[in-house]
């Protein structure tokens, strides 16, 4: 990770188009990092990392700016050509609006993979103490903590109750990680509510041509994921598991096998010349 570039270099080399990976809501980069076992050797693999997630940057509240600024970064660190794009969860949203700007701007995308995506307009954000527990259970099934004890204790928090208030409860119920303070999860949540306030207000538009492959969890709903309807040339691969547990064990070796699948399907020759030089 450079300071200047906020890009977490998970393979640095190899001949074929980059995966470059957006973040999800949290703004990390770090859970991408199996992606290293998970993809073949002869790819780099990056992944972005957010505003605000572990520097003094302000975070971005609209997914436009949001997508500018990755775009910024990866032509930054790493200038190439053509750009294998992926994205989990809400990053799948802005991987989709990223390979729109590549692709206008003469580059090629010769893969856009969204893992477990939801269309953002086919479903209500929460607001108030919904959005709060939201963002805490979001941040213990994403570390693969039980989310239950935590769900208990701000179930039973008044509806009005601020996020100060709800992170100090559930420091003091003992539910949550020592190392996740009020403090931390404050400002953890300043970037979470950010980024969710970006995916309720963005509205896809333009259609998108080039290839899409949506990786879907078994346990996550399809009428949700209907990328069909803002893309021309859509296959969907459907993996075990849930939103979170298809990065661990069994979920992640199948989900291992869907990227090289559609990683292989849609690769261009190296030596090609694909959009600007």
């Amino acid at each position: 990770m450079t300071d200047d570039e906020a890009v977490l270099t998970i393979r640095a080399t190899g001949h074929r188009p980059a995966l470059c990976c957006v973040p999800a809501i949290s703004g990390s980069p770090y859970p991408y990092l199996p992606l290293a076992a998970l993809v073949d050797a002869d790819r780099p693999v990056l992944a972005l990392e957010a505003p605000g997630f572990d520097d003094d940057r302000p975070p971005v509240g609209s997914l436009p700016e949001l997508t500018a600024g990755y775009l910024d970064t990866l032509r930054r660190a790493r200038p190439d050509r053509a750009y294998a794009l992926l994205g989990w969860s809400m990053g799948g949203v802005v991987a989709y609006h990223l390979a729109q700007r590549l692709r206008a701007a003469g580059f090629d995308v010769p893969a856009l993979v969204l893992v477990d995506s939801i269309v953002p307009t086919l479903v209500r954000h929460p607001e108030g103490l919904a959005r709060t527990t939201r963002f805490v259970l979001d941040l213990l099934a994403t570390s693969g903590q039980p989310v239950e004890p935590a769900a208990a204790v701000l179930a039973g928090l008044p509806a009005g109750s601020t996020p100060e208030a709800a992170f100090t409860a559930l420091s003091r119920a003992g539910v949550v990680p020592d190392d996740l303070d009020p403090s931390f999860l404050l400002h953890r949540y300043a970037l979470f509510d950010a980024h969710l306030t970006a995916l309720a207000r963005f509205r896809p538009t333009g259609g998108y041509d080039g290839p899409v492959t949506l990786v879907r969890a078994a346990d996550s709903s399809a009428e949700l994921m209907r990328w069909d309807e803002l893309a021309s040339d859509v296959t969907e691969l459907v993996v075990p598991g849930d939103h979170y547990s298809i990065w661990r064990d069994g979920g992640l070796a199948a989900l291992g096998r869907a990227l090289r699948r559609c990683l292989s399907d849609t690769d261009t020759d190296p030596d090609d010349d694909h959009g600007p030089p």
